[in-house]
């Protein structure tokens, strides 16, 4: 009797799942980790749309509440990494442009210059290339935000620096129409002062007011723009 209950369990056991859920999980689990098309059962460089499509049927068939197969977590995680390298645009155009091309040049010079391995062998060897090819591809990223950062801070401590500089210059050329300065700047190096205040201003050298109604007006200009600087510090 008891040992007719343990077959009654080991029968129920196995019928859980199908030979097609099992054959399905041993494929996924099958292919190395970074051939992502081949995982997700599309083509190369299929579209995000094509890729999301197939995610969903196989996340449905592979998911363990569904599937019972032995690995079948195993495999539905290996799934929804293929999916998060591909579904997204940046990532999946460095996998397409870099890791694709090195990885299927890699398997072809290895092919062409060694016997068939066996299957097992043929996968451990794959996968070790997948895992050099991805420590490569978060070096890349590693390194190219590291460049991304250094350009921030050149820019950073950069542009203040050039502004500084340039300052001079600038400030010259948007007042070279200016009669008087009140500090010596650019053009403007003769000082003269104010006959009744002395205040000190600097003109371009060898102006001279056309009129004395001019010269009048430009001490008042002068005297104007110097009390309302000197006030707006006060």
């Amino acid at each position: 009797m008891t040992q007719n209950k343990e077959n009654n369990k080991s029968h129920e056991s196995n019928a859980e799942y199908t030979k097609e859920q099992q054959v399905l999980v041993d494929r996924t689990l099958a292919y190395p980790e970074c051939m992502y098309y081949d995982i997700l059962e599309v083509p190369r460089l299929s579209p995000i749309e094509v890729i999301s499509k197939s995610y969903r049927r196989l996340s449905l068939q592979l998911h363990p509440d569904k599937n019972k197969a032995p690995r079948s977590e195993e495999a539905c995680k290996v799934i929804n990494n293929a999916y998060d390298k591909l579904s997204d645009s940046a990532s999946k155009h460095l996998y397409d442009t870099v890791e694709l091309p090195n990885i299927e040049e890699r398997f072809r010079q290895r092919n062409r210059t060694h016997s068939y391995p066996a299957e097992a062998e043929q996968h451990s060897q794959n996968q070790t290339y997948c895992d050099h090819q991805q420590t490569f591809s978060r070096r890349r990223t590693i390194f190219e935000r590291m460049d991304e950062d250094f350009v921030k801070l050149v820019l950073m401590l950069g542009v203040p620096i050039l502004i500084l500089l340039l300052y001079p210059v600038i400030s010259s050329l948007f007042s070279s129409n200016e009669i008087f300065m009140l500090r010596r700047s650019g053009v403007y190096t003769e000082q003269r002062f104010t006959s009744v205040r002395r205040i000190p201003y600097y003109v371009k050298k060898g102006y001279q007011p056309s009129n004395l109604q001019a010269y009048h007006d430009l001490e008042k200009n002068v005297e104007l723009k110097y009390y309302r600087i000197k006030n707006s510090y006060s």
